[in-house]
């Protein structure tokens, strides 16, 4: 699965981790540079971590890495299975996102956003395709805690509850329903 991440924060990082960890190719996006490449180094970190307390080997750390790319342009996002958003908890930031997805993005593309407070039913209504939108929001620090909520809207279809909840089970995650 092709997973497009936008925002390169400390919750965007520890997704990454935990898509790239579980297989996935991951794009990283956010409007910074400076974030972009702090991202990968706190990545190359936590797996350094990982290595030093032989929890994982070195190269499987390499793997891991060589699966997260980055980038400053949110169109890299045409070819993402899945978008998953982490930036700032405000709904009209969140809306004006999905609707610029919406023209970038295949119709078959998943939405999901990280929030744990704003209601998926009305970003959904941002988009064409309101069936597609979900929230998945892991704890932080996402590589360690187990616990992932999966929020659906009014409108989200069972196919992409089902989509991801399977996925979250996939990367050794403990979904949850909201």
């Amino acid at each position: 699965m092709k997973v497009f991440i936008i925002g390169a924060g400390v919750m965007s990082t520890g997704i990454a981790q935990v898509f790239a960890t579980g297989g996935h190719d991951v794009l990283i996006t956010d409007i910074s540079e400076s974030a972009l490449l702090n991202s990968k180094k706190s990545i190359t970190k936590s797996l350094s971590k990982l290595v030093e307390k032989e929890k994982i080997t070195e190269d499987i750390k390499i793997n891991i890495l060589s699966k997260i790319e980055t980038t400053l342009n949110l169109k890299d996002a045409k070819d993402a299975d899945l978008v998953i958003e982490a930036i700032s908890e405000k709904i009209s930031l969140k809306k004006e996102l999905f609707s610029k997805l919406d023209s970038i993005c295949s119709e078959k593309t998943i939405f999901a956003t990280n929030t744990s407070s704003l209601s998926i039913t009305e970003i959904a209504t941002a988009t064409k395709y309101p069936e597609r939108v979900i929230g998945m929001h892991f704890f932080n620090p996402a590589p360690v805690m187990k616990l992932v909520e999966i929020i659906k809207g009014y409108t989200t279809s069972s196919e992409v509850y089902e989509t991801i909840l399977s996925l979250s089970k996939n990367l050794g995650k403990e979904p949850v329903l909201c």
